[in-house]
């Protein structure tokens, strides 16, 4: 899983953005091995981005971009990898012309990347601009690259993907069966290095699965006996049988077979639990009993709100300690 978040402070300086650089690359927070520059020279993108922005007149007003993707402690990730993602990550159009420097930090229990953005393109002299569409584009594209190296991703719940405005409604409430549905299709790929295992992992979870090589498209039935095509679920453009079987094929390749079982081990005991008579007379409300890793997921939202926190990659509550964050 990635959070991708944009800071916008104390960026309208040139000695904000000598700062912002100084902070990022601080061998406090990383290793040489982990920063790398787009453009520039890490070492001396302070000088080169400041000659950029002189040579078109443009050393006012807004002079950098900081933003950080980071990963959850939860995902098997090493700095070399996360490193990798963050260069892929600029090849996006949108910065195309920009100089960047990019760090990987290794100080606290998750792996985050930074990205400092020179605001004045090389290429054309414009400034850097954004809008929602480029900023969601950015999101996906982390997304994807989370999904190419079998790294969790959070749905995110939007009205304009292969949903009903009920469903999504309910989905939002954990009362949805056909997102109870996804979720435990998500879980199961996640921890899975095969089809024959994907299809074992779904009925421990108590869905049966006909997924053969004429028909098109896979088939779950529900413990209540719905049935539901792959391409009629949440987020069906990501569930395809093709996508499906490479992030397989992924897992097979670079995950951990031991720790994919015992992940996979951990979501059937906490679903066990969920649907234990005792956890049923401990509480008045029956819909974890229907659908439990709806209910899973709504307890982890606590969790991610304080990953969101910390994924900034900065100790917000103790500025002072630091004299970048001081003018912040």
């Amino acid at each position: 899983m990635a959070v991708i978040e944009f800071l916008n402070r104390s960026n309208k300086t040139l000695t904000g953005l000598r700062k912002a650089i100084d902070y990022i690359t601080s061998p406090e927070k990383t290793k040489s091995h982990l920063i790398w520059g787009k453009d520039c020279n890490p070492d001396n993108a302070y000088i080169e981005m400041t000659t950029i922005k002189r040579s078109y007149g443009k050393d006012t007003g807004r002079q950098f971009i900081h933003f950080i993707q980071s990963f959850s402690p939860y995902d098997r990730l090493t700095p070399e990898t996360a490193n990798e993602i963050a260069k892929k990550l600029l090849k996006l159009d949108c910065f195309k012309g920009f100089q960047i420097v990019t760090a990987t930090h290794i100080d606290k229990d998750h792996i985050h990347n930074h990205f400092i953005i020179n605001t004045v393109n090389y290429e054309t002299g414009y400034k850097w601009q954004q809008n929602p569409k480029d900023l969601q584009r950015l999101k996906d594209y982390s997304d994807e690259l989370c999904r190419q190296y079998g790294l969790m991703v959070i749905p995110s719940m939007d009205k304009s993907s292969y949903i009903k405005s009920g469903e999504y409604r309910s989905s939002q409430r954990g009362m949805s069966w056909k997102y109870e549905l996804y979720l435990a299709v998500n879980e199961c790929i996640r921890n899975s290095t095969s089809k024959e295992e994907f299809i074992s992992n779904m009925e421990k979870l108590g869905y049966k699965v006909k997924w053969t090589d004429t028909r098109k498209y896979i088939t779950f039935t529900t413990p209540n006996g719905k049935k539901c095509r792959n391409n009629k679920l949440y987020k069906a453009d990501e569930l395809t049988k093709e996508k499906i079987e490479n992030l397989l094929q992924l897992n097979a390749r670079y995950g951990d077979k031991r720790e994919l079982q015992q992940r996979m081990n951990n979501v059937l005991n906490a679903v066990a639990l969920l649907l234990s008579p005792k956890s049923n007379n401990q509480r008045s409300s029956k819909s974890h009993t229907n659908y439990p890793l709806s209910k899973i997921e709504g307890d982890a939202l606590i969790e991610r709100i304080a990953e969101l926190k910390k994924g900034r990659g900065l100790d917000w509550d103790n500025q002072h300690t630091n004299d970048y964050e001081q003018d912040w």
